[in-house]
């Protein structure tokens, strides 16, 4: 027994190097992509905010603090590294490296072999559909989210698979890991619906729930915890210091249309489609998906039927919520079409060593020519998605940003604490020269003011210490 636990765990560390490798191969090449405008904003607000605020926003949910978690991403690195991108960029590869690896466990706690799982993460491990989850370094809310809520939800699997409720310190594990989960972005506020899920779809059938009573005082108390997250977290982003619902940009509206527009757009996403379905395809995709998961009593199938259906919710009603955002609900439907691939092959398999130009090849081998050919048109379609999504949207992501980072590097302007400085014009359309300084100077005493957007009076403008200002797109400093 113990011999074979020991061949498993080799095996799991060969796939899992394997996997790895095809994800770096891929994904490498975006260490040499730019910021985009908004990882300025971004890091900006971060830096503003400081190190010790930062770390005390991770507890107060209800004080509605913009994504405090990526706080520990952007400090650090603007710290040790500037505004060079390339830094954040392999941070990013490392945190999906580790995203592949929670996945492809968390696909076996649910009960897919290791073939079905490793399917299920080659789809999640690179996904050219989600196409600006591959270059974005501002993409970080939607990694660090899956890092939490694929990690909270394999941690809580995990103990109940033993049929074990949570001890307290497992739970207060539980509890941090679920706040990280929440603090990265909002789409980890559907966990809670995933965890019932789970409970209703892999414990229940087992007899080993008790009374209902007795679930709530047990294992069920981690739910209720996490629900309550969610209301304080709801609460912070309604009335918090940072109300995130209150910008029209965050806010939903709860229409028919919008909902259908969402669900079309993922499926062209997720399937990586040339054309957008219409709701009519919307609807005959999950009718059958809804059949496949209930015409046998299989607890993975009906689990992803149901994660796939939650996950989404936080950005359904929302406009242009696409690509990167279904990076948590991606692993639901990579398990689900995994399984269901698996099931389909060996049936097929089945029937052609039936027949008779087959008839002398193993059912084994067919079945493995089957998963082959699936795999190498799922490689070459992601291949052709890269070079058609992927490459051709990094190639002019963040390009004015880049430019003046560029030429602030080559004046290497330095101003004393507690000046105040002022950009007369600038190549942007918003506040990003504002974010760009107040990181380039990187001194918070340090006053940036902005001419085109704040119109300074002419006495004003006099009392400034640092004058700059931007000549046929030179950047000049004239004070």
């Amino acid at each position: 027994m113990q011999q074979a636990e020991a061949q498993r765990r080799r095996r799991r560390i060969l796939i899992l190097l394997s996997l790895l490798s095809y994800f770096l191969v891929l994904s490498l090449e975006r260490i040499t992509y730019r910021f985009s405008a908004d990882d300025m904003m971004n890091m900006g607000i971060y830096f503003q905010l400081g190190p010790w605020r930062a770390l005390e926003s991770q507890f107060l949910v209800w004080r509605g603090f913009y994504r405090p978690l990526a706080a520990a991403f952007y400090i650090p690195l603007h710290h040790w590294f500037g505004l060079n991108p390339a830094p954040f960029q392999i941070a990013i590869l490392c945190i999906l490296a580790a995203n592949l690896v929670l996945f492809f466990y968390l696909a076996i706690a649910l009960g897919c072999d290791d073939l079905t799982a490793v399917l299920a993460s080659l789809i999640v491990a690179y996904h050219a559909g989600l196409s600006n989850l591959q270059y974005g370094i501002d993409m970080i809310y939607d990694v660090l989210c899956f890092s939490f809520f694929i990690g909270t939800l394999l941690y809580y699997v995990t103990i109940r698979t033993r049929a074990a409720a949570l001890t307290w310190p497992q739970t207060a594990v539980f509890f941090l890991l679920y706040l990280c989960a929440l603090n990265g972005k909002e789409m980890a506020l559907t966990l809670p619906g995933v965890l019932i899920a789970y409970e209703f779809f892999y414990v229940y059938p087992s007899k080993k729930w008790g009374s209902l009573a007795n679930w709530f005082r047990g294992p069920g108390i981690p739910i209720l915890l996490s629900a309550i997250l969610v209301v304080l977290s709801l609460y912070g982003k309604k009335f918090g210091v940072t109300p995130l619902l209150n910008r029209p940009a965050y806010r939903p509206v709860f229409t028919l249309g919008n909902f259908l527009t969402f669900h079309t757009a993922s499926l062209h996403d997720l399937f990586g489609l040339s054309f957008t379905p219409t709701w009519r395809g919307l609807l005959a995709l999950w009718l059958v998906i809804t059949y496949l998961a209930w015409r046998r009593p299989r607890p993975i199938l009906r689990f992803c039927w149901a994660y796939m259906l939650l996950t989404p919710l936080p950005v359904a009603f929302l406009i242009g919520r696409t690509q990167g955002c279904l990076y948590i609900p991606l692993a639901g439907w990579a398990i689900f079409f995994s399984v269901v691939f698996i099931d389909v092959a060996r049936a097929a398999a089945g029937a052609l060593s039936r027949e008779p130009l087959f008839r002398q090849i193993s059912p084994r081998w067919l079945f493995g020519a089957l998963i082959a050919s699936g795999v190498l048109l799922w490689v070459n379609h992601n291949s052709y998605l890269k070079a058609s999504l992927v490459q051709r949207a990094a190639a002019v992501e963040g390009v004015e940003t880049a430019s003046v980072i560029q030429q602030l590097h080559e004046l290497h302007p330095t101003a004393r604490p507690g000046a105040a400085v002022v950009f007369l014009n600038d190549p942007f359309t918003d506040w990003d020269m504002t974010f760009i300084a107040t990181l380039w100077f990187a001194d918070r005493t340090i006053h940036i003011y902005n001419q085109r957007l704040e119109h300074l009076s002419p006495a004003e403008l006099a009392r400034m210490d640092y004058v700059f200002d931007f000549r046929n797109g030179k950047l000049v400093q004239l004070r």
